[in-house]
């Protein structure tokens, strides 16, 4: 078990590696080394289905489980004997949830587990690391729909200007050029915000404060959600009230097995996701949305989206629902399908990867401009990087960790969970709290240079001292809902002290699971945030589309960005009359780059 907190899991785990935030990608890498250096691998899976091998070894020399303990702030012989126990073992699998994408290294550590998989062969085998397809080919990638989308008007996404240099790899718009755009009006201000079923003043805004006030420069904004919450009240012109999964004709296709949602009542005027998509898109482009109904589309949604080839369920929408909701793929059923040619669109054996095998040296990456080993990226505040700050705010501070009330900013209108889990809880080891002077239950403040919140110490010896976890997402239904309190979600909210425009390699990845707090009790008649923040302006002066201290970042990056959207409209235009989807469009891109660098990579066949 890997986490600065004991979970159920970890208190049954023979090595538990309490890291510090931030840093699985240094603890990824030490294991390598243990493993590859003991000679720990699988050399059968590494010579008949495997690239880049040698470029892996080379990678993590110098790098070992000393070096990663230093970082990681982890006994160096825990890191090995975890090491081992993995690579010994007849078959292992890991799990990883959100907090891979929530720290710089996304990528690099993404890369780092992917390889710890591959070097001990536990790739789709029994007990292993399984490969999944969403049911009958049915979801291949997000984006779903922007087949009708042509292809110049991608120009006016915002997502490459975040910093992904060489490929639109992105469905959507991404935060730090919509900010940047809401602050200085480059490339253009926008005109128009629709927010479906979100909440991202209290849950998914990076740096809640900065954007209220960027979010009311928006000259028109719809919420459509269920619930009135702090994000409908602050902004909202128009609030369109969405109907709850009963209510709704759907299907749900993510993995297997391919689920439908049938609708069993209605509650007066709200609509479902379904009806709102087919109500709109038929006033702006008809002929895009052809179906009479929610069970139409849906039909459509699992057989055809547009697909030159369609997808591989047949039926429709009221066959799923008369086999009771549910249909299995057979695809998913078997194990070892790289070599039954079950991986690639042609049937060949092996993966679907530019080079037919399983990659540690990623053509991928190397594709969109990012290191394609696995990599550490120290937290842009840490004990590490800024020492200075560190004395100043001396503490560590992680987020993300769920309770079985909530789900994100889900729930806390209900009576029954709030009297389960009525506050939100900032949890410290009791040495920690010794320390400051807090004991539990005590109201506490949590402040980083960029801004404060609070919340109520909740004292566990289960987590690593000088570390402390903050629950996220919160807002307070029974309070006002008018400014200045917004249902009180300034004043518990944890996104106060994030920052905007600090990103991993490609745009992917951010620090909101690593940064540097101090803690205080709260006094009776101290400033909430809430007042701060929507009557005072906030806490942090800020130059318009830049982070806190950071010279011009934004606007570089988005220069950056410019420069690969042109290319990647022209590579549009030159294969505009190839019939090929885009994932194929991309992967044949990739194979002919990587079959015009293969002297670099030494290793690399034509032929195979």
């Amino acid at each position: 078990s890997i986490d600065p907190r004991l979970t159920w899991l970890g208190a049954k785990a023979e090595y538990w590696l309490q890291v510090r935030p931030g840093t699985d990608g240094a603890l990824s890498i030490g294991m390598l080394n243990t493993i590859i250096n003991e000679d720990l691998v699988d050399h059968e899976f590494i010579d008949n289905w495997c690239y880049g091998y040698e470029q892996l070894v080379e990678s993590v020399q110098g790098k070992d489980a000393d070096w990663a303990g230093e970082i990681c702030d982890v006994d160096p012989e825990k890191i090995r004997g975890a090491a081992r126990l993995y690579a010994n073992a007849e078959s292992a699998a890991i799990q990883w949830g959100l907090a891979f994408e929530q720290q710089l290294s996304a990528l690099g550590v993404t890369a780092g587990a992917c390889d710890l998989m591959g070097v001990t062969g536990n790739i789709d085998n029994p007990g292993g690391n399984l490969l999944i397809k969403c049911a009958f080919d049915i979801e291949k990638r997000y984006g779903l729909g922007d087949f009708k989308i042509p292809r110049e008007n991608y120009a006016g996404k915002m997502t490459l200007s975040a910093g992904i240099e060489s490929s639109d790899i992105v469905a959507c718009a991404a935060t730090d050029p919509l900010m940047l755009a809401c602050e200085t009006g480059e490339p253009w201000p926008p005109q128009m915000l629709w927010i479906e079923s979100a909440n991202p003043l209290a849950c998914s805004g990076m740096d809640a404060p900065r954007m209220y006030e960027a979010m009311n420069k928006i000259p028109f904004i719809v919420v459509a959600d269920p619930f009135m919450t702090p994000t409908a009240v602050a902004h909202a012109d128009y609030v369109l009230p969405v109907a709850m999964s009963c209510e709704r004709n759907a299907v749900r296709t993510w993995w297997t097995p391919a689920r439908s949602i049938s609708k069993c009542t209605s509650y007066y005027e709200a609509k479902s996701d379904e009806d709102i998509v087919l109500t709109f898109g038929r006033k702006l482009k008809p002929e895009n949305f052809p179906w009479k109904d929610d069970k139409e589309l849906s039909t459509w949604y699992l057989t055809d989206q547009y697909a030159k080839e369609g997808t591989r369920y047949e039926g429709d929408f009221e066959e799923l629902q008369a086999r009771g909701g549910w249909k299995y793929d057979p695809w998913d059923s078997t194990y070892y399908k790289y070599k039954k040619g079950m991986c690639r669109p042609d049937g060949s054996v092996g993966f679907d990867t530019a080079t037919g095998r399983f990659e540690f040296w990623s053509w991928g990456y190397n594709h969109w401009g990012v290191d394609p080993m696995p990599y550490h990226i120290e937290p842009k505040d840490s004990p590490i990087s800024t020492p200075e700050e560190f004395e100043k705010y001396p503490l560590i501070a992680t987020s993300g960790g769920r309770s079985y009330e909530f789900f994100h900013s889900e729930h806390r209108q209900l009576p029954t969970m709030r009297e389960f889990h009525p506050w939100p809880l900032v949890t410290m080891n009791p040495k920690t709290a010794e320390k400051h002077g807090i004991i539990d239950g005590d109201w506490v403040w949590i402040e980083s240079r960029h801004g404060r919140c609070r919340q109520k110490a909740f004292l566990f010896p289960g987590i690593k001292e000088n570390t402390v976890h903050m629950e996220h997402a919160w807002w307070f239904p029974e309070q006002p809902a008018e400014e200045p309190y917004l249902f009180g979600t300034f004043d518990s909210n944890i996104n106060n002290m994030a920052e905007n425009f600090e990103t991993g390699q490609g745009g992917i990845g951010s620090g909101i699971k690593s940064f540097l707090v101090k803690i205080y009790k709260y006094q009776e008649g101290d400033e909430m945030p809430g007042y701060k923040v929507t009557r005072l302006g906030g806490w942090m002066d800020y130059i318009p589309g830049v982070m806190a201290g950071d010279a011009d970042s934004a606007r570089k990056r988005a220069a950056e960005g410019n420069e690969a959207l042109q290319k990647m409209l022209e590579n549009a235009k030159r294969v505009q009359n190839m019939k090929v989807d885009d994932a194929d469009m991309q992967g044949r891109e990739a194979l002919e780059y990587a079959k015009a660098h293969a002297d670099e990579a030494g290793t690399f066949s034509s032929e195979k």
